[in-house]
């Protein structure tokens, strides 16, 4: 188990909806069927202790809601995780909010939690240890916040400023007008990222800003993966932010000896390129319930 492991010293100090059938929802390509979905996972399921799961948090194990500071992952999706954590290698979730806060909301200790997007990394027992590229630009991310929250226009175009300190979110998912507030986003506040040479990028009605360095959930999970010495894993997830890390395990993929099967989760606003680096498709939230039941070898 990765907290095991974490003990142990295996780890060096680290610097850094429904599940089958066709979609409902037009342009959607259909989820996997159950059959082709147990057969990628007999290969984890035989070997769980030479098996990493990357789960994502908001859109996957909960529900996406219009107040993040809302959100909670059901109780029988935690409890799934808390058992697999048992099982498997190492269990981690993977999150655009800050590694602390997931770490909150899943309420499991015994799990490792990569942060802001890859920026930060957290081992079970162990400090929140942040990259060391990402140190110069914490600055320019408090200055962006600040003048974001001085804008008086932004709450009534519906924008609401989420600090993240090592990163920030714009949301306007709650917006009146949501084309209207990403209109405000574009011309209000966008010129300012520019000129502080932080990095957008854009998820489903959100635009995280981040240091402009070449740190994302694919290149956290694979140091992690690396760290681990994991030969197998999978990568469960809904949003942009999460094709880097579906890149990454197929890239592992042509390697010999090694099984990696990277999921898509469909919803309403799947980014269009997520199925293609997909290996599996599940629809939320019972796909993904029925994908760890499986994992854990329960009954469905």
């Amino acid at each position: 188990m990765i907290s095991d492991i974490a003990a142990g010293g295996k780890y060096p100090e680290v610097t850094f909806d429904q599940m089958t059938g066709k979609s409902l929802h037009t342009g959607k390509p259909p989820s996997s069927e159950l059959e082709e979905i147990e057969k990628a996972l007999a290969p984890l399921m035989a070997a769980p202790q030479a098996t990493a799961i990357f789960l994502d948090l908001d859109g996957t194990l909960a529900p996406i809601v219009s107040r993040p500071e809302a959100v909670a992952v059901p109780a029988p999706i935690s409890k799934l995780v808390r058992a697999l954590s048992r099982i498997y290698l190492a269990v981690t979730v993977v999150s655009g909010r800050p590694a602390t806060e997931a770490k909150r909301i899943l309420g499991i200790s015994e799990m490792a939690y990569i942060g802001n997007h890859g920026l930060e990394t957290m081992l079970p027992g162990r400090a929140v240890v942040v990259s060391e590229e990402v140190q110069p630009y914490l600055p320019r991310i408090r200055e962006l916040v600040d003048f974001c929250r001085s804008l008086e226009e932004a709450l009534e175009a519906g924008v609401w400023v989420e600090d993240k300190t090592t990163t920030m979110s714009l949301h306007y998912r709650r917006a009146p007008d949501p084309r209207e507030a990403k209109r405000f986003i574009d011309d209000r506040i966008m010129p300012k990222v520019r000129q502080l040479e932080l990095a957008p990028n854009e998820g489903r009605r959100v635009i995280e800003i981040k240091p402009p360095v070449d740190i994302n959930k694919g290149v956290a999970v694979g140091k992690l993966l690396d760290l681990l010495e994991a030969k197998q894993a999978i990568y469960i997830g809904d949003d942009t932010t999460d094709i880097d890390a579906l890149k990454e395990l197929r890239k592992r993929k042509r390697r010999k000896n090694v099984v990696m099967v990277g999921v898509g989760v469909i919803s309403d606003e799947m980014p269009a390129d997520l199925p293609k680096y997909a290996d599996l498709l599940v629809k939320r939230s019972s796909g993904v319930e029925m994908l760890l039941q499986l994992l854990a070898g329960e009954e469905l």
